[in-house]
């Protein structure tokens, strides 16, 4: 059977946002599991489970904080690829961007770190710091992604920029080093804020959980230099709305 994933908070919980994307997240796995034994991409899936997390999104009206939970760290890639699709999809609809590029986005965000099945899981799921090695070696999963997404299908261009661009700073920082002088694609941008707020919102072997208050300063701290000002102040503005709501619903439910 599918498994339940749950919100990653109790009071998501108590708002009465729980999906059951067991069958999505089977999706994920199996098609990680596709490109790292037969170094293909499963198109069509992929595709499949944007669309069915679209409709998720939008059909159920409490449905706010459309994270899902991880039973086990080992799942992190997968439960950490739908959340950054939804999020993706989510700013990109606040952004009023037309609805096939919400779509292309959500396929880019739920690819972004599919180089990371070519990474030993030793160095996936370290409890602790990286060694200069073993942070080499992760930091190759962008370059990897591309590679795996371009050779799969010609349509997924986009794609493949985004999983090449998702780890780039607006001031050039980051990994890889861009070797051109323009900026990275619009779509790179959102992908990059949701990335990085859905990481610090997870549990992972060596940190707690950040807060949500906590990441959206960090974001808004960031704007200018690893995030771009106007996506980072869309997405801060999201969030903080869907905060305020998950809060209001939590004190409804408990009669306050």
């Amino acid at each position: 059977a599918a498994p339940t994933l749950q919100p990653t908070r109790p009071e998501v919980a108590a708002a009465g946002a729980i999906y059951d994307l067991g069958e999505e997240a089977d999706a994920v796995r199996w098609m990680h599991d596709e490109v790292a034994t037969h170094g293909e991409l499963p198109l069509m899936e992929a595709e499949a489970v944007v669309r069915s997390l679209a409709v998720a999104m939008h059909g159920d009206s409490r449905m706010v904080l459309p994270l899902v939970q991880m039973k086990e760290f080992d799942q992190y890639t997968t439960t950490h690829s739908l959340n950054v699709s939804v999020l993706t999809m989510a700013l990109a609809e606040h952004l009023a961007l037309p609805a096939r590029d919400v779509r292309a986005f959500g396929v880019a965000g739920l690819l972004h770190d599919l180089g990371k099945v070519r990474i030993p899981k030793e160095i996936l799921v370290k409890p602790g710091k990286l060694s200069d090695a073993e942070r080499a070696v992760m930091q190759r999963h962008p370059v990897d992604g591309a590679r795996i997404i371009i050779a799969g299908d010609k349509n997924l261009d986009l794609a493949a920029v985004v999983a090449y661009e998702h780890h780039i700073m607006l001031d050039g920082g980051g990994y890889p080093k861009p070797h051109f002088g323009r900026g990275c694609h619009h779509a790179s941008e959102l992908v990059h804020v949701c990335d990085v707020y859905d990481a610090l919102r997870t549990n992972r072997p060596y940190r707690e959980a950040w807060e949500s208050a906590k990441t959206l300063s960090y974001i808004e701290e960031r704007a200018g230099t690893e995030f771009e000002p106007k996506v980072a102040k869309a997405f801060v503005e999201m969030v903080r709305s869907w905060d305020a709501r998950v809060a209001t619903a939590t004190r409804h439910d408990h009669g306050t």
